[in-house]
């Protein structure tokens, strides 16, 4: 399966990231710690800075003369300088370093002691009379690309060639070129895309698991041919048997659907669905990821809810959600029946944004939606509408039917008048939705 090109998918502003400043002064303080981190090649024996048994050891080192001068076999122990501006080279039982500095005499010399078969400094020159010029070899395009791999995946925008260069010089005083920076971030980038490739590759075996460990599951793992005739993701739906069965069981008759923003670098929706138990807490039934929210989306999701669930016409089941067109518009078509309430959350910030924030509306547009009859509903209405008569006139163009408790049916034992277990769960997966898709 290869990757796709995602759809443009619009952002919408209750999502920015408020907190986008402290995430990138968090980047700036965690460098460091990276890079002190950072291993170019897997740790092994020799990487490692031994402890020296004891001081007769040195002594006996010193009396031998492989302290300062004498390695026994020169040409082995002479490595080709040149590879960095510290490093000289290694092989399996001995490692040197020297300074770049001009005329610097600065020199470490490493090699694996016989006796003990453990690392030791045989040569250590260790004052430098060159003046710090901020230039290291050692740190190469690659090194960069890695140094700054998470980071760029998290804020490809902010991680720009300039803004790389700008951290490497603060943090560590070593000077790079803009060219070094931004073939750096290159290369990250293509790192990137082919860890995407790779998971989506995978989805299909991720689906086999799901299905041998879950027997009797519901997993559908949609795609199209792009222009090679190559399958590439469009969207991908989960129900686990178990949850389904006992939701049959033991749960109320309502659902409550929305949509919500996946915060990887690969944009797209998450689609779930959620129920409430007899203790009214919150029971996750499906969930889906889509490249976009629209109608053809939200009617391909609620037909797998559909059948899976055992719905038909939607008869005596309660439906919860917001006001998005194409999801009010797929479940007249798949449950006709279903009694679809609207969150009043959603209704009330519509009306907040349009007329400012006034004190009263509030109360005054829940006092309305827990009317618990008709009677009261027309008073609190006409409370409304003694008060601001354009807030009532718009109230009325919202539907309030489907959004007032005294218009729900009898016998369904769920008198909510809003989708807070959706919004909830969205907030306690904020984590997981930065993951990549395959591993979230």
């Amino acid at each position: 399966m290869a990757l796709m090109e995602w759809h443009d998918v619009p952002v919408l502003k209750d999502e920015y990231d408020s907190d986008g400043e402290s995430r990138r002064e968090r980047n700036d303080y965690e460098l460091e710690k990276s890079i002190e981190e950072f291993e170019d090649e897997p740790r092994v024996q020799h990487d490692e800075y031994p402890d020296t048994e004891s001081d007769e050891e040195e002594k006996e080192a010193d009396e031998n003369g492989e302290h300062e001068h004498g390695q026994r076999n020169p040409k082995r122990s002479e490595p080709k300088r040149g590879a960095g501006n510290l490093f000289e080279g290694y092989d399996k039982d001995r490692i040197a370093f020297h300074c770049g500095g001009k005329n610097c005499n600065w020199y470490v010399y490493c090699s694996i002691s016989g006796k003990t078969s453990k690392w030791q400094v045989k040569v250590y020159r260790g004052k430098h009379i060159c003046d710090v010029n901020g230039e290291c070899e050692m740190l190469k395009v690659h090194v960069i690309a890695r140094l700054f791999l998470h980071k760029i995946r998290d804020e490809p925008e902010y991680f720009m060639p300039m803004k790389i260069e700008e951290l490497i010089k603060s943090c560590f005083r070593i000077v790079v070129t803009r060219a070094q920076c931004q073939t750096a971030r290159n290369k990250a980038l293509k790192w990137i895309r082919r860890e995407y490739e790779d998971q989506f590759s995978r989805l299909r075996d991720y689906g086999a698991e799901i299905l041998e460990s879950n027997p009797d599951s519901s997993v559908d793992i949609d795609c199209i041919q792009n222009a090679e005739g190559l399958d590439v993701f469009n969207r991908f739906y989960v129900c686990f048997d178990i949850i389904r069965r006992k939701w049959k069981e033991t749960c109320r008759p309502i659902i409550g659907v929305d949509g919500t923003f996946l915060k990887s670098t690969i944009s797209g929706q998450l689609l779930v669905a959620l129920g409430r138990d007899a203790d009214n807490a919150i029971y996750p039934i499906a969930w889906g990821i889509v490249r976009v929210e629209n109608t053809d989306n939200w009617l391909w999701f609620m037909n797998k809810i559909k059948v899976d669930l055992g719905l038909e016409d939607g008869d005596n089941y309660i439906l919860v959600s917001d006001r998005q067109k194409g999801l009010i518009s797929a479940a007249k078509k798949t449950l006709p029946k279903i009694e679809h309430r609207m969150c009043v959350r959603h209704i009330y910030g519509n009306l907040k944004a349009k007329h400012g924030k006034k004190p009263e509306m509030k109360g005054l547009v829940w006092q309305l939606a827990w009317s618990y009859n008709e009677a009261d509903f027309r008073a609190n209405l006409e409370q409304i509408k003694e008060w601001d008569f354009v807030v009532y006139q718009d109230i009325m163009k919202q539907k309030p039917e489907t959004w007032c408790r005294a218009f729900y049916k009898i016998g369904n034992y769920c008198e909510d008048v809003e989708n807070n277990s959706t919004e909830s769960w969205n907030s306690t997966v904020s984590k997981a939705r930065e993951d990549d898709c395959a591993y979230a």
